[in-house]
């Protein structure tokens, strides 16, 4: 297999085992970021300088390249129409697969993925979108800090259930798509194997660290007001507000087979990820005296 395939956002949380899975399949991979890492010696992956604010890396990164997994430019103020920008350069591309979200129908315009879900349908090119749930990684990156030092998870989530999903089960799926045929023109919706609350979440991987995580509803009006002291910007006020009613409205609950049916197997569940991340959710002094 000599094909190339563009994996834009390569060091994130779902370009990262995107990477890896293609890697493993023997496919040549440009694995693109704005600080390129060269990692390891497989011969099959290049690291490559893009950032969606340089057009001046766009041509570069583009060239050769077979197929693209992007992960959109959520950063930029005028991310909407990068996208769409990205793919008309993208002349030796005859396959992308786009990261978005589950249920990117019902957010709000001030959420990107719509923008770039047309733009990808309207390419020309073989697309396949990706609209997997809330990652199992969030727990052990963005949320890590605050359970870790002080135990408690608050979110404008009410007690919607999410089917938490493993980001190297979303990366296998994309690459089957990246490399197979019969996966254009396909919306894939990707879950773990159980829908959850985000207590029930937090039960899990504080049995895996042996501690208490509590999660704590807060009013979608709280959460926003939260943000805006942490600085963010309306516009992704907006689109989080929009996030959260999804999953309070059950839009996040269903569990699909998506992953077994392109992989073969069963999506890891989020007991196997905390067992194998359960330092993160260790007990400090600081969770010991918030305690």
């Amino acid at each position: 297999m000599t094909v190339t395939v563009l994996v834009i956002g390569a060091t994130g949380k779902s370009g990262r085992p995107v990477v890896e899975a293609l890697a493993a399949r023997g496919v040549k991979v440009a694995a693109a970021s704005r600080n390129p890492e060269n990692e390891g010696s497989d011969s099959n992956v290049i690291p490559i300088r893009f950032d969606w604010a340089d057009r001046a890396t766009w041509a570069p990164a583009l060239q050769g390249a077979e197929a693209l997994y992007i992960v959109g430019p959520y950063a930029q103020p005028d991310g909407d129409a990068l996208v769409a920008d990205l793919l008309a350069e993208a002349h030796d591309a005859r396959r992308v697969v786009l990261l978005s979200v589950i249920g990117a129908e019902l957010l709000p315009t001030e959420a990107m993925m719509a923008h770039w879900e047309r733009a990808v349908r309207a390419s020309g090119k073989e697309w396949t979108i990706l609209h997997p749930n809330w990652f199992f990684q969030n727990f052990g990156t963005s949320f890590a800090s605050v359970l870790r030092d002080r135990g408690v998870l608050q979110l404008p989530a009410g007690d919607g259930a999410v089917s938490f999903v493993d980001t190297r089960d979303i990366a296998e799926v994309a690459a089957v798509a990246l490399t197979e045929d019969g996966h254009a023109g396909q919306i894939l919706t990707i879950t773990g194997p159980e829908s959850l609350t985000h207590q029930q979440a937090l039960d899990i991987l504080g049995e895996a660290a042996g501690r208490t995580l509590t999660y704590r509803a807060v009013t979608p009006q709280q959460a926003e007001e939260n943000s805006r002291a942490a600085g963010a910007s309306e516009r992704t006020i907006v689109a989080q507000r929009g996030l959260f009613q999804v999953i309070r409205d059950g839009g996040n609950a269903p569990v699909t087979d998506v992953v077994q049916r392109l992989t073969g197997r069963a999506p890891r569940s989020l007991a196997r990820y905390a067992a194998e991340h359960a330092d993160v959710w260790a007990v400090t002094a600081a969770a010991t005296a918030a305690e």
